[in-house]
């Protein structure tokens, strides 16, 4: 019962991340569409609670493996923990990379570039948000249906690229602002990666096998 317990402790910790990940990416949204440049500054000093509590799952996780010689489902267990809390706190690291650059979407040239940049941080932030609930109901069909979204991703990821580029071609005044869009553009694209790698292992944490999801 003790294992049990604490497996539970930590797994509840990986939800805590969860939920402050999911946050920081709605408010890092909220503050691209309204040019919110105080709560991106939020967004920037509340990435560290998100790493904080990666440092403790890490740290439960491996107390427990070295005490308590857990049986192979168990081990299992711990080792998503450890995985999904390095996934959750890259996911955190792109919202703060998002937040600073809550100020470079205001130039008027790139106005058509909004309504992709708004759709991809939605999906990104539905598919953390759904895979939890997965990850919660030990759900591994879920998971992989909602790593198949990141498909809608990839193809807003490329009609972005083309329209940044085609602005930045029109207007070399806007390169240095294109670029800074094309890393935003990045760091949407691969958000939704790393839920796919989230759902990966709630697949492998219940059915004990690896999987390549949207490959």
């Amino acid at each position: 019962m003790k294992i049990a317990h604490e497996i539970d402790a930590m797994q509840q910790n990986i939800l805590r991340m969860g939920a402050r990940v999911d946050t920081a990416l709605r408010k890092t949204l909220t503050a691209l569409e309204l040019h919110d440049y105080e709560l991106a500054a939020e967004v920037i000093r509340e990435d560290s609670l998100i790493d904080a509590l990666q440092a403790k799952i890490e740290d439960q996780c491996t107390r427990i493996i070295s005490t308590s010689q857990p049986d192979p489902s168990d081990l299992r267990q711990l080792l998503v923990g450890i995985k999904l809390s390095s996934s959750l706190e890259r996911t955190g690291d792109h919202a703060r990379h998002l937040a600073r650059r809550a100020r470079v979407v205001t130039d008027p040239l790139f106005v058509d570039a909004l309504p992709l940049i708004r759709r991809m941080a939605e999906i990104d932030t539905e598919m953390l948000h759904d895979s939890l609930t997965a990850y919660v109901q030990r759900d591994p069909e879920e998971a992989c249906a909602i790593a198949a979204r990141d498909d809608e991703i990839d193809e807003l990821n490329s009609q972005l690229s083309k329209l940044l580029i085609g602005i930045m071609q029109a207007h070399p005044e806007t390169i240095e602002k294109g670029i800074e869009l094309m890393m935003v553009n990045r760091f949407l694209e691969r958000l939704g990666d790393h839920v796919t790698n989230i759902c990966e292992w709630i697949v492998f944490a219940t059915r004990n096998e690896h999987v390549e999801l949207n490959a």
